[in-house]
């Protein structure tokens, strides 16, 4: 019995990257690691308030990256990231979806793969970085799992603003992702009823809209069951001319940045 029950924790924990899991705490701050940031708040079109952190590079720029984190935990998971992006010169702006970290309140319901409402908090952050810190078209999305799949989407149809996307683990539709979980773990995810296919799915974005793009770059772990290497080479061939696929060996959404740290930003570094 004891066999059993550890062969299947990895399983368990795998089925709950799916889930949405809202943490209010911040285990640490950018303050904890001596990063350069400022706390902003991003008010959203429905007037919710939302929780960012604004990081910036030791020399002036006006180079900009949104990073859109996965629907587990909070923002803070993605501080390496971030200071990842402003050693090569970037300003970097991190958010928190409704109902994560000190961001205004949202029930979640964590059987839920996203909510509609989540592209309302990208579109936001958008909006906050053209107000406050833009002018010009140098605005670049980085998201992971459901934040590269919304980055890809809202990226297309503001491609008036955004010049390049990084997507680690994109889905391609909603139904599809639905489907290879379920096929995968058994798990049956919840999804958003009525929603617009142009802001929630890269494969409809993408195909109507995304023509400005100047770059995207998808990258997938080789041993994912879900966000496989396929669908991202799908992904690719909707904008052939400007989509790199960068797969990484031996990983999983999990750790397609843990894998190799110098590889995985060198990869962003050069698509940049």
């Amino acid at each position: 019995m004891k066999r059993i029950l550890i062969a299947l924790i990895p399983v368990m924990m795998y089925i709950n990257v799916f889930a949405l899991n809202p943490v209010r705490e911040y285990a640490v701050r950018p303050s904890d690691f001596g990063l350069s940031y400022e706390e902003v708040t991003i008010l959203t079109e429905d007037n919710l308030n939302l929780k960012g952190w604004l990081f910036t590079p030791k020399t002036l720029s006006y180079k900009m990256v949104i990073i859109s984190h996965d629907g587990e935990g909070n923002m803070s998971k993605m501080i390496e990231i971030a200071s990842q992006f402003t050693s090569i010169g970037y300003n970097v702006l991190t958010y928190d979806y409704r109902g994560y970290g000190e961001s205004d309140d949202f029930n979640i319901n964590n059987n839920f793969y996203i909510y509609a409402q989540f592209e309302k908090d990208l579109n936001a952050a958008i909006d906050y970085v053209k107000r406050y810190h833009s002018k010009n078209r140098n605005i670049n999305l980085y998201g992971s799992g459901i934040g590269a799949s919304l980055s890809l989407s809202i990226g297309a149809n503001r491609c008036d603003l955004i010049s390049k996307i990084i997507a680690d683990s994109p889905y391609l539709t909603l139904e599809d992702v639905k489907a290879s979980i379920k096929t995968a773990y058994g798990k049956d995810m919840m999804l958003p009823l009525g929603y617009d296919k142009l802001l929630l799915e890269p494969k409809f974005a993408l195909e109507a809209k995304g023509g400005s793009l100047n770059g995207i770059l998808l990258i997938a772990g080789d041993k994912d069951p879900v966000y496989t290497v396929k669908v991202s080479r799908e992904i690719a061939k909707i904008r052939s001319k400007i989509s790199t696929v960068f797969v990484v060996k031996g990983a999983t959404m999990e750790t397609t940045f843990s894998t190799d740290k110098n590889d995985y930003f060198n990869q962003i570094k050069s698509f940049l």
